[in-house]
């Protein structure tokens, strides 16, 4: 009696993990995707691009930004995706990226709050 699978015989939970580990890869294309859509919408509304000293209004700043950030959470969404099918299979391994990319996210998230409230690390 055949079946409908989308799953071959030898598609494992190693697959999963492995998938988990190649979004990784995703990451700088997240970030430059995120440079263009958050620098590509401020200067689209008509609001001077990558200026600190921008006197764009807060709701700019935000239709511009959470966008950016978005596009930059999506490596870290997908590897979730596949780490959650890996250990739903019985292997944990696949959340060691996903963790990774959800800290780097989460920072990044982080480090742009910081700056749209001025509270940025002055290191020079």
């Amino acid at each position: 009696m055949p079946t409908t699978s989308t799953r071959h015989p030898g598609d494992g939970p190693g697959r999963d993990v492995r998938y988990a580990w190649f979004s990784v890869l995703l990451l700088p294309v997240a970030f430059g995707l995120a440079f263009l859509v958050g620098e590509g919408l401020i200067g689209f509304l008509g609001y001077p691009v990558g200026g600190a000293d921008s006197d764009a209004p807060l709701w700019a700043i935000l239709v511009a930004t959470i966008p950016a950030l978005l596009v930059f959470c999506v490596p870290a969404v997908v590897s979730a995706w596949f780490a959650r099918r890996a250990a739903s299979q019985g292997d944990r391994r696949g959340w060691v990226p996903a963790v990774l990319l959800g800290i780097i996210s989460l920072a990044f998230i982080a480090m742009n709050v910081l700056a749209g409230l001025g509270l940025e690390a002055n290191l020079g």
